[in-house]
């Protein structure tokens, strides 16, 4: 097999790439765990920042906010929101590079967060809790079938 598997990441790449990050509301956090060797993935809530980005309230009590402490680097995978039948491999879903860091814990951060996920008003609030935001580096997107797409940070902006 000659070439790259990869198209030209093009301006309906980039509108399947925003229309996942307005839509999320959830996605597989992968980190480095350094003491066992090997990475450490969880299921986090997720919502999209005003700036493009992706925020999350992570728990201080939680074994990948420890990690990202250690070592902000980290890998998102978003999928589609879809609960037609169907191949699951064949719908759309992002794998974001990121780098996390710490927010500040505001009223109107917590308000806008609850506000999107009223769920969340049972522990929102409590001391362990924090913001993280994960500025996107690079990422692939799976538009489909035989439809992938390589980016960097600076064609998503």
């Amino acid at each position: 097999m000659t070439g790259t598997p990869y198209r030209i990441f093009d301006a309906s790449a980039r509108a399947t790439v925003q229309s996942l990050c307005t839509s999320m509301r959830h996605a597989a956090l992968a980190v480095f765990d350094h003491d066992q060797g090997f990475p450490h993935i969880s299921r986090i809530a997720l919502q999209a920042a005003d700036d493009g980005g992706a925020v999350a309230l992570l728990s201080a009590l939680a074994r990948h906010t420890a990690l990202l402490r250690r070592n902000p680097r980290a890998a998102l995978m978003i999928e589609a929101k879809d609960d037609t039948p169907g191949n699951m491999m064949a719908r759309p879903r992002l794998s974001l590079s990121v780098v996390a860091t710490q927010l500040p814990t505001t009223e109107a951060r917590l308000a806008c967060w609850i506000e999107r996920d009223p769920k969340s008003s049972a522990y929102a609030r409590l001391p362990d809790f924090s913001f993280w935001r994960f500025a996107p580096q690079s990422g692939i997107l799976i538009a489909g079938f035989g439809m992938a797409y390589r980016f960097d940070a600076a064609e998503i902006e």
